[in-house]
């Protein structure tokens, strides 16, 4: 590869925390025009990697240039100096500030004596949007945009740096499939600009679909490097994991015992219009659906965050009706929520903190938490979930995405629980770690535990349930044996389609 063809390159880039190795000889190359993916499980140093790209962290060793040139990234300037820009996956936006000044925050133009020069910086704005092919102005309060359209002026803030390097951190996490197809095409249209991209994600179908190369970390190090035209899913995952993925997705067959949860025509709120399911003991049932379908408010009304306005439900046989989550959880069920940074963690307790606030009386002797019995029940959780950290006693929030879904999930497993809500649990998280929560839904289905599993993923759906019932507008409309569905079938249910058709247009879907 000629010198004059790469923007950034790292050379023996090494990075350790106490005796943690972190990093440890990268050497990477960033072809100048290119979207490059970077992937690599939880912990794999993909974090650690951009943080010194970025001048957030400082490397212990090794060498940064950019155009050829070596550049110190001793802080975020020094990074935005060099032309990189960053957008993280959660997006540093002020909500009550329109997308002027969100974009121009701490860094307002001003004009004579002073004073901020609005018109000029809402031009500058304006014009990166046109440049992306928004469809929303300037002067747009960020609280009114969707999750979507605050990526797109994330992006914008990032290009009024005029960046020749622009790093994308999981940008599809909280996406819908609209949006997610608007970003490729606003990477698009950055590439033709002659923006270099590097794309993190963990999802492997947008790799192949919009990277030119990718480059593979585990265990510290680059596994390699290489064009994403050469190379499939397989090669890629066994890079990522070391080993070959002979079962993704490890479903075993547990035997159904009776029905644990009963649901009969629940109405709540605006999305949820007439719901009726039944859940069996050691079940996997999968909930399929669009954005918008009803199914988390569902979980919410049955788990008593939300008011039901009319219908039952029965646990083992006896009425239900939460009117708070306390009242759910000592009914037996367990939430695993979607935004796990806001509503599952609280981020600034250790790992042992969180993990004994679903269950504290379990972990108390006369209202005083014992360290001896959290220290035993953390040491059996981190197991079982092979939760990668330095000890009970580390900050969830300085945890990997996957492993504080680890965390949301092991708070779970000690408790008289019998029905798991798992609300989108991998959203954010590796392959690997993918692999042990689908473990863990399978473990506590083999416990006699009913589980119900919410998920825009269809493949995973049809991978790890035994039953998926589709939900739209608010009711579900078809359920499937897990087992006899194809993706097509689902999409078909998910879009709104009819009994009298179903075959013939099932054919036309996808």
């Amino acid at each position: 590869m000629a010198d004059s063809q790469i923007l950034l390159e790292c050379r023996e880039i090494y990075k350790s925390f106490d005796k943690n190795k972190v990093l440890q000889d990268i050497n990477l190359k960033i072809k100048r025009g290119e979207v490059h993916a970077l992937l690599g499980q939880n912990g794999a140093g993909k974090s650690t990697l951009v943080k010194i790209i970025t001048g957030v962290y400082s490397m212990d060793s090794g060498q940064i240039l950019v155009d050829g040139q070596p550049v110190k990234m001793n802080s975020p300037k020094d990074s935005e100096k060099a032309g990189i820009s960053i957008i993280h996956q959660d997006q540093q936006l002020v909500p009550y500030f329109d997308v002027t000044r969100n974009a121009f925050l701490g860094s307002e133009l001003t004009g004579k004596c002073g004073k901020m020069d609005f018109k000029k910086m809402r031009s500058l704005v304006q014009e990166k949007l046109k440049l992306i092919d928004s469809d929303f102005t300037a002067d747009r309060q960020i609280s009114s945009l969707s999750v979507g359209q605050r990526e797109q002026a994330a992006i914008v803030t990032a290009l009024l740096q005029n960046p020749k390097l622009l790093i994308l951190d999981e940008p599809t996490a909280s996406l819908s499939n609209r949006e997610i197809e608007k970003l490729f095409e606003v990477i698009g249209k950055l590439k033709e600009e002659g923006v270099t991209i590097i794309y993190i994600s963990h999802h492997l179908d947008e790799i192949f679909r919009i990277t030119d190369s990718i480059t593979v970390l585990r265990d510290s190090r680059v596994q390699g490097t290489f064009p994403t035209g050469r190379t499939d899913h397989k090669e890629v995952v066994s890079l990522m994991i070391g080993k070959e993925l002979k079962e993704f997705y490890p479903k075993e067959e547990v035997v159904k015992g009776d029905v644990v949860l009963e649901v009969d025509d629940l109405y709540s709120g605006e999305l949820v219009r007439g719901v009726s399911f039944r859940l069996h003991r050691g079940e996997i049932l999968g909930l399929a659906g669009l954005v918008g379908a009803g199914r988390t408010e569902t979980m919410l009304a049955m788990y008593g965050v939300e008011k039901i306005k009319s219908g039952s439900m029965k646990i083992e046989g006896q009425p239900f009706a939460a009117k708070s989550p306390l009242q759910a959880c000592k009914a037996g069920i367990a939430f695993i929520p979607e935004d796990r940074r806001n509503e599952g963690i609280v981020a600034q307790m250790d790992i042992g903190e969180n993990l004994s606030l679903s269950s504290t009386r379990l972990w108390a002797k006369r209202g005083l938490i014992d360290r001896r019995r959290e220290s035993t029940f953390f040491e059996d959780i981190r197991k079982a979930l092979n939760i990668v950290c330095t000890g009970k006693k580390q900050l969830v929030g300085e945890l990997s995405g996957g492993n504080q879904q680890k965390v949301v999930i092991g708070r779970w497993m000690v408790g008289d629980f019998k029905i798991f809500v798992f609300d989108q649990p991998t959203t954010g998280v590796d392959i690997g770690a993918k692999t042990e929560i689908y473990k863990q839904m399978v473990s506590l289905a083999k416990q006699g535990c009913g589980i119900i599993f919410i998920s825009s993923e269809n493949e995973e759906l049809m991978g790890i349930c035994d039953r998926i019932a589709v939900m739209a507008k608010g009711r579900i409309v078809k359920e499937f044996d897990a087992a006899q569905v194809n993706e097509q079938d689902i999409l078909y249910w998910a879009a709104g389609g009819e009994e009298d058709n179903s075959g013939k247009e099932a054919e036309g879907v996808g």
